[in-house]
């Protein structure tokens, strides 16, 4: 098992760093940090617009209360393609150690110029929301470096010395702008003379789609989980992979709140607040274990360990259970550690599947809410329910392995004493 986890570590931490050092991938995690409350506030909008419950419905429509959400929700989820444009080039831009506002507003009119369009009048919102995400995210990545390519061979207009850096940066953007805007024409023009009739379309047909339909499948959505896992285990933070499922789960969502208000039935399994359901407690689904620690180890330790940490794992903290016991590469809790995710992500997305629990609905929980109330904004009772029933499996899952690390260290503990006691 040491020889494992010692080969296991020459492989994930350079993969690992390689992710987490990316500044592509740094930015695109911030920026999904900073929208996390208009994409909250959004889809509880739809929730609270669509609710089908017959008293709620007959309350939002006869106060004019529908309508309000329906908008909060049409400014904020259905075009969440506009705020990645704007904020995801600022944050790259950042990175790469350019004028971030520049990238920002440069990004934003090569968006709008391949984005389709009637003339003077509107623009219609389909690429502006979800199916428009993966074509706002390619741009994002192409205009900042295309800005700095372009500033590290000198084209761009220079000002002599003593002008004010506003008006310097804004001059030193515009030849990158003019270079941008042609490239976007003529992509633009270009490929409305092909059956995709526009970028966003060929980018969410030929990319968008397909991938959606690989990661938020059983097996792609069980590999970032085990990869999450896998990592932790090894000292990273799981974050640097659930980042990179982010704009998959938060499509499915949109489409099943769009599904909701429909009124049509709900098509995703796996949506952004699937995730309250595959590790309860943390990475490593070590709630459980925290009330274990608590409230049945021998050892005086973990027992003060478990009460110092079983209000953060009720949040979905768990540190103090990975860095105290420690779980971190501990070859005895590696099988528990690795196993409690993939058997709560497949049981919950069977009971889903097979009907036993309602699709959840698409509205956007934040991993820190507690369980149950997760489960319960996650889609209902049933939800809620079936957290329980995870806790109580990833609970015996630990069981064993909580009893023999007890015993372990218990009885190290009481050799101590013996050792201390005077003859």
């Amino acid at each position: 098992m040491e020889k494992f986890i010692a080969s296991l570590q020459k492989i994930l931490i350079p993969v690992a760093n390689r992710i987490s050092g990316n500044k592509f991938m740094s930015a695109m995690g911030r920026t999904f940090q900073l929208l996390l409350p208009v994409i909250m506030i959004g889809s509880f909008a739809c929730l609270g617009a669509f609710l089908d419950i017959p008293a709620w419905q007959g309350f939002v429509t006869s106060t004019g209360l529908q309508f309000i959400l329906m908008t909060i929700q049409s400014l904020t989820l259905s075009i969440i393609a506009l705020y990645v444009i704007i904020i995801l080039p600022y944050q790259y831009g950042q990175q790469l150690e350019l004028n971030p506002a520049s990238s920002s507003i440069i990004s934003l009119m090569a968006f709008l110029l391949v984005t389709p369009h009637e003339l003077y009048t509107n623009i219609p919102t389909q690429w502006l929301g979800y199916p428009g995400l993966f074509g706002a995210m390619l741009i994002a990545w192409f205009v900042p470096r295309f800005i700095r390519l372009l500033i590290k061979k000198r084209i761009y207009i220079r000002m002599p010395k003593g002008v004010p850096p506003i008006v310097e940066d804004s001059f030193a953007s515009l030849v990158p702008a003019l270079f941008v805007m042609l490239i976007a024409i003529i992509v633009s023009q270009i490929l409305n003379k092909t059956p995709f009739e526009s970028f966003h379309n060929i980018i969410y047909t030929i990319v968008q789609a397909p991938v959606k339909s690989l990661g938020l499948s059983l097996p792609g959505y069980l590999v970032m989980q085990i990869l999450a896992t896998l990592l932790m285990f090894c000292g990273i933070h799981g974050n640097t992979i659930f980042a990179t499922w982010i704009p998959l789960t938060m499509a499915a969502s949109a489409e099943n709140l769009a599904a909701l208000a429909a009124g049509q039935p709900l098509p995703n399994i796996i949506t952004g607040s699937f995730s309250v359901l595959c590790q309860p407690g943390g990475i490593g689904g070590t709630l459980g274990l925290a009330f274990m620690l608590t409230f049945a180890a021998k050892s005086k330790r973990l027992r003060t360990l478990g009460r110092i940490s079983v209000v953060p794992a009720i949040f979905g903290i768990n540190e103090p259970l990975i860095f105290g016991i420690p779980i971190l590469l501990n070859p005895l809790l590696f099988i528990p550690y690795i196993l409690s995710p993939i058997v709560c992500t497949s049981f919950s997305y069977f009971a889903i599947a097979l009907g036993i629990v309602p699709h959840l609905t698409g509205t956007e929980v934040n991993w820190t809410m507690p369980q149950i109330v997760s489960g319960f904004l996650a889609q209902g009772w049933q939800v809620a329910l079936l957290q329980v029933v995870l806790i109580a499996i990833s609970s015996l899952i630990w069981f064993p392995f909580f009893k023999m690390v007890d015993r372990q260290i218990s009885t190290g503990e009481e050799k101590s004493k013996e050792n201390e006691t005077p003859a």
